[in-house]
């Protein structure tokens, strides 16, 4: 009588005995998510209007990258890792059309000086009415990285920062954003 309850109860639970095997029983491990960074000579923007004025006055927006959110998956080719970076924006007194047009980018040093070492994407921030301040995420960047080796994961450092002219990094070097 036993042995008939037991028979259904065994059969129902080999098929999770056997998959924890295929799990736990030899597998390599995952390799970690390829670090990600923000460029801190990058990670400000200060854009005034047109014209050689740099005061207060002419400041049509400040922006700061203020973090990301990620994540990475791998299969035989490496990692395909996704980005998603997240902006702080306030609006300076000569803006006058409630948006603030960026680029940013994101880089993989270790690819250089191949083109696809760094991809750049354009956005456009609208500030909502009556207000001077604005928290942005940008749709998801996503990025194949062919590394699956855990111990040269590091060689492909992810860096983001504001793509800029001279004189705005410059600006962000000497401490003046």
């Amino acid at each position: 009588m036993i042995r008939s309850l037991l028979r259904p109860i065994a059969a129902a639970l080999l098929p999770l005995a056997l998959a924890s095997c295929s799990v736990f029983g030899g597998k390599k491990e995952v390799p970690p998510c390829p670090p990600v960074y923000i460029l801190s000579d990058a990670s400000k923007l200060t854009k005034f209007r047109a014209g050689t004025g740099r005061d207060l006055t002419d400041v049509e927006y400040e922006a700061e990258i203020t973090g990301f959110t990620g994540g990475c998956q791998y299969d035989e080719k490496g990692a395909l890792v996704d980005l998603q970076v997240t902006f702080a924006l306030k609006r300076g007194p000569a803006d006058a059309d409630h948006k603030a047009d960026f680029s940013y980018f994101v880089a993989i040093p270790y690819y250089y000086p191949s083109p696809d070492a760094k991809a750049e994407f354009a956005t456009t921030v609208s500030f909502p009415e009556g207000s001077n301040y604005v928290r942005f995420t940008d749709e998801e960047v996503v990025m194949r990285v062919p590394v699956k080796d855990k111990d040269v994961i590091n060689k492909y450092e992810i860096y983001l920062g504001f793509q800029e002219t001279q004189e705005e990094l410059n600006r962000n070097r000497t401490g003046r954003n």
